[in-house]
Formats: C-alpha cells, sequence, structure tokens
C-alpha cells in the first residue's frame, strides 16, 4: 500500500512539474485569490496553493459569508473569516450553521491554516491543513468529533484556448480523533480549473470555476455528511459555477470584493444545491 501512496504521489509531482515549466511564462492575476467554502483560500471546495493577499509586507483579511441551498432540506450559513500575514501564512475559520435535524443541533466550526513555500512566482506550493470541530454545539452528543485534513496544494497558471487560467492540484489525507470513526487508507484528491471569461471585452470581471473531489469542504458537508451516509462520498463532488471579481473595478482596486454563484454537487440526485455568497477583503497596513 505505502509503495502505491509513493507512486501516486510522484506520478501527481512530476505531471505538476511539467505543466508549470510550460506555464512559466504566464502572468497570474489577484482576482484568482478567492475564498473556498471553508473559508481557505481556493476555489468552491478545493484550497489553492495561494493565500488571500501575497505582497510580502501585507497583513490582511477577507471576510465572507455564504447561503448553500437546497430545496428540499433547507439552507445553510457559512461565514468565514480568512486572515493574511506577510505574503506566505494564512489562517482561516468558518462557522457552518447547518438546518437542525432529529437528534437537535448540526453546526460545525472549521479551522485552516496554510503556508506558501517559496518557490518562483509563477507556480504556488502550499502546504496547508484543516480541523473541523463536528457538531461542536449538540448537547446531546449525537456524532460529535473532530476530523483533521494535512495537505499540499498546487496552483500554477497557464492559457485554456487562449484564455488566462488556472489549474489546482491537491492532495491531502483526512483523520479521525475518535473511536467511533475508524481511519483508513483512504487519499484525497482534487482538481480545479479557474478561467477568466471574456477577457476582451470585461477584463478580469467574471471567474469561470469548476473543482472536482473525492471529499468536500468539511467532513459532515451540508448534504455530504460523513463517510457513509451519501453516495457523493463514493462518486465524488463536482462543483461549477462563476466568480464576479468587482475589486477590477477602478473605485473598489484598494479591496477584495468578490460574488459567487456555485452549483454544488451537480452529478448527484438530492444532493444537488445552489450557492450565492460574498467576500469583502482589506489590507490593514
Amino acid at each position: 500500500m505505502k509503495k502505491i501512496i509513493t507512486l501516486t504521489c510522484l506520478l501527481t509531482f512530476v505531471f505538476i512539474f511539467i505543466q508549470s515549466i510550460q506555464a512559466q511564462s504566464q502572468k497570474t492575476d489577484a482576482g484568482f485569490r478567492g475564498q473556498s467554502l471553508n473559508g481557505a483560500t481556493g476555489l468552491f471546495t478545493l484550497p489553492s496553493g495561494r493565500i488571500g493577499w501575497e505582497k510580502p509586507s501585507s497583513v490582511a483579511l477577507d471576510f465572507g459569508y455564504r447561503a448553500l441551498i437546497n430545496n428540499d432540506n433547507g439552507v445553510a450559513h457559512i461565514p468565514t473569516v480568512t486572515v493574511s500575514l506577510f505574503g506566505w501564512v494564512e489562517i482561516s475559520s468558518a462557522f457552518d450553521i447547518q438546518p437542525d435535524n432529529y437528534f437537535g443541533k448540526n453546526d460545525d466550526l472549521l479551522l485552516g491554516f496554510k503556508i506558501r513555500l517559496p518557490v518562483n512566482a509563477s507556480t504556488a506550493i502550499a502546504l496547508g491543513g484543516n480541523f473541523q470541530l463536528i457538531n461542536i454545539d449538540n448537547n446531546n452528543g449525537y456524532n460529535k468529533y473532530t476530523a483533521y485534513q494535512p495537505y499540499i496544494a498546487v496552483t500554477f497558471p497557464g492559457n485554456f484556448f487562449k484564455v488566462p487560467a488556472e489549474t489546482t492540484i491537491i492532495l491531502g489525507k483526512t483523520f479521525y480523533l475518535d473511536s467511533n470513526h475508524k481511519n483508513n487508507s483512504n487519499i484525497d484528491f482534487g482538481m480545479g480549473f479557474d478561467v477568466i471569461l471574456f477577457p476582451g471585452h470585461l477584463g478580469n470581471l467574471i471567474h469561470g470555476i469548476i473543482d472536482f473531489s473525492n471529499f468536500s469542504y468539511s467532513d459532515n458537508a451540508w448534504l455530504n455528511s460523513g463517510p457513509s451516509l451519501t453516495s457523493s462520498v463514493w462518486r465524488g463532488l463536482l462543483n461549477a459555477g462563476l466568480r464576479f471579481d468587482l475589486s477590477t473595478i477602478p473605485e473598489l482596486n484598494k479591496f477584495k470584493f468578490l460574488v459567487d454563484v456555485i452549483f454544488n454537487d451537480l452529478l448527484d440526485a438530492g444532493s444537488r444545491s445552489l450557492t450565492a455568497g460574498v467576500v469583502f477583503g482589506l489590507s490593514v497596513n
């Protein structure tokens, strides 16, 4: 098993290296530094190799809110806060307020960190992790547990049909800290793309984003709760949508101002949902 994992990692990073060499001449744009559902800088589910603000001396804050809407099951609310430090450290948090179920409160606290490695400017590589306090406020103690996920994320720029784009690949592992959730040899893997749409007419205003992974924004994600409750975990999750970067407007260019419209878990009936969200960020020095 260890040999298979080692070979998989080696092949993945060979692919990443080849792609990053091909894309070294490409430049990236600040509009790619949006927020994922759990607060980490990234796509929709996937954290990326970037952090929210990458100026070497900057200290910055990003505030986000998302409503994850399912017609049959209700709405989850996810406020987030992300702190970027000195261009290479990121700390994130999210409170996943899910509809109550038969067993009571169903809310989760998600905490994350990320360190961007000092590699060349065109390819971003980050080591990160998240800690998930699941059902933290359930007074009955039902399914109350802690999970954590270390990962490595690599993001590299390129062109898609001559349009600026970024590709993110992530490799990680989820672990559990209680006896009711057995640790296994599963590996977390995800891949996503962020493409600027209509750059000739709208600049960097509209980003088309798609990501696919065999894990969600947390182990107890809304409508994808736990390793045995839905087919999504076995089939993978496909998210796609638009990110509007309003900070490209001259009057807002000192800030980060993003609006997300996301179609979640498109492959699985019953779990298909819509997420609408906004992120506002600013540098404090």
